[in-house]
């Protein structure tokens, strides 16, 4: 793992002169903000289900969204970086190159961990991404990041981060069809005897719709989703080290939907939303309060930054 940061570093240190010979060539700043809330309470140190006969309830939280990005391209290379903000990853800074042919591309940089833990931080890591596709036909598309394993969970205060994304999809006319699978996963070592891990796994059929001479695109989400959150501790007993793990899990059928709108060639808005048609708890964990309304909304603009001269 250190040879592949090594490696993608020496990389982005050869492409930078290139990238940024002239750094305002086809550049896009985007910023996007929400809100939601389901999302398992981050200071609960105990899970929720732990006591079959007095089991807590799933409490929805409210949670902030960020993401803010910069990317463009410079001698047939694309760039991006950017940070993001999420209730599983938590905080997380990027930077990645892509190359882009007819029938495939490949994208890498460096992956970071940001302000996560008081004892950690800065965590480094990496990301990759591999496309194949017949154009305007099929294509296979496969993404990940995550943190390195040479930070060690055993000391308190570390952590780590990883997802992933697989998808399969097709083209038919003004949609862009796709099957995905997603994961994240944030484990955070809360105490010598305390593991905590977060992790989303989504099924869902993604399509994007845009017709030509529109100023306007729509993106459909349909899928399940996973939300866990499992405790890990060992205890002492009879000179011997048990491992036990205790698991708060809640599941949910949902529907996304963006929407996007390109006001000029220099500015386009977006507006997007989620919500589960139907969720429930693994039991013994007992339900929400009633009346809960469980959603994620997002907002965001994207300015193409003129070039120079223009």
């Amino acid at each position: 793992m250190k040879k592949t940061l090594f490696t993608l570093l020496i990389l982005c240190c050869i492409l930078a002169p290139r990238i940024f010979s002239n750094p305002l060539r086809g550049m896009d700043l985007e910023l996007i903000g929400g809100l939601g809330n389901l999302a398992f309470d981050q200071g609960q140190k105990t899970a929720l289900s732990g006591d079959p006969s007095d089991p807590g309830a799933f409490d929805p939280q409210y949670f902030p969204l960020l993401s803010a990005r910069l990317s463009g391209e410079s001698e047939g290379f694309t760039y991006s970086f950017g940070f993001e903000r999420d209730p599983i990853m938590r905080n997380s800074l990027f930077a990645t190159v892509k190359v882009e042919q007819e029938y495939f591309f490949v994208e890498a940089g460096p992956f970071f961990g940001l302000f996560n833990s008081s004892k950690l931080p800065v965590n480094p890591g990496i990301s990759t991404g591999l496309c194949l596709m017949i154009p305007g036909k099929v294509f296979i598309e496969a993404k990940g990041s995550s943190t390195l394993a040479f930070i060690s969970m055993e000391n308190k205060g570390n952590y780590s981060q990883y997802a992933g994304e697989v998808g399969v999809g097709f083209w038919v006319p003004y949609v862009i069809c796709s099957l995905n699978l997603s994961i994240q996963n944030f484990a955070l070592r809360e105490q010598a005897d305390l593991l905590i891990e977060d992790e989303a796994v989504r099924y869902f059929f993604r399509a994007n719709v845009h017709t030509k001479n529109v100023p306007y695109t729509i993106r459909v989400d349909l899928g399940y989703q996973s939300l866990r959150r499992v405790y890990t501790t060992w205890t002492v007993d009879s000179g011997a080290i048990v491992k036990k793990s205790e698991t708060d899990e809640y599941k949910s059928l949902f529907v996304g939907l963006e929407g996007s709108y390109t006001f000029s060639p220099a500015l386009k808005f977006l507006l997007g939303g989620e919500m589960p048609v139907y969720s429930w708890p693994v039991r013994p964990m007992q339900d929400p309060p009633k009346g809960s309304k469980l959603f994620m909304l997002r907002a965001g603009v994207v300015w193409t930054i003129p070039e120079k001269g223009s």
